[in-house]
């Protein structure tokens, strides 16, 4: 049996989890909360005898990335008077 590789990843409003590039399960406030829920589904490939990897990003990685190109964008591009934006918020 193959080796199932679970994501816990950030989604716009909380965390999701994905089990080999399929969205399992639903949205979780939290990084723990979304943890637990990858490793209950993957007790179950581990019981029919396959074997698991869980991921799970740090903290520095909790931003999506549509959100940091946004800032990123946000900083650079001129507002509609002409200024340039001063950093973010």
């Amino acid at each position: 049996m193959e080796r199932s590789v679970f994501e816990v990843v950030k989604a716009p409003l909380g965390w999701s989890v994905f089990a080999d590039n399929v969205k399992i399960g639903g949205v979780y406030d939290s990084r723990g909360a979304a943890l637990e829920a990858a490793v209950l589904a993957a007790s179950d490939t581990v019981t029919d005898g396959g074997g698991v990897q869980i991921n799970v990003p740090g903290a520095e990685e909790e931003k999506p990335r549509w959100a940091i190109a946004f800032e990123i964008a946000a900083s650079i591009l001129p507002t509609r008077s002409g200024r340039v934006r001063s950093g973010s918020r």
